[in-house]
């Protein structure tokens, strides 16, 4: 009796044993498994950061360009109107003076 009861524990033993290997086999893959998540994780993090230091340096790149535009387009604006001001000055005023200099023709001795 005493010897099957021995037997019975051993038994319970060993599949106590043979449970626990197992599970600490499964805690070892499961690390390993986390270790690459966190790998995978800290390369997500750079990525993620390069590509927000790309996307501020576009946004950067493209304000500027947008300012270039912006001036380069008030400056044609300005030289159109430069030269119809200037065209304008040369239509009208020529045509004052000459009304101005055929209505008051004086000689040196009147």
């Amino acid at each position: 009796v005493a010897g099957k009861e021995l037997e019975q524990c051993q038994r319970q033993a060993n599949k106590v044993t043979e449970i626990t290997l197992n599970n600490f086999d499964k805690v070892l893959e499961h690390d390993g498994k986390l270790a690459k998540l966190e790998q995978r994780s800290d390369q997500l993090l750079d990525m993620s950061s390069a590509f927000s230091k790309t996307t501020k340096t576009l946004a950067q790149k493209k304000c500027w360009e947008n300012i270039h535009c912006r001036i380069y387009l008030g400056l044609v604006v300005g030289g159109s109107l430069l030269i119809i001001l200037i065209e304008q000055l040369a239509i009208f005023l020529p045509q004052s003076d000459t009304s101005n200099d055929a209505g008051t023709t004086s000689g040196p001795g009147d």
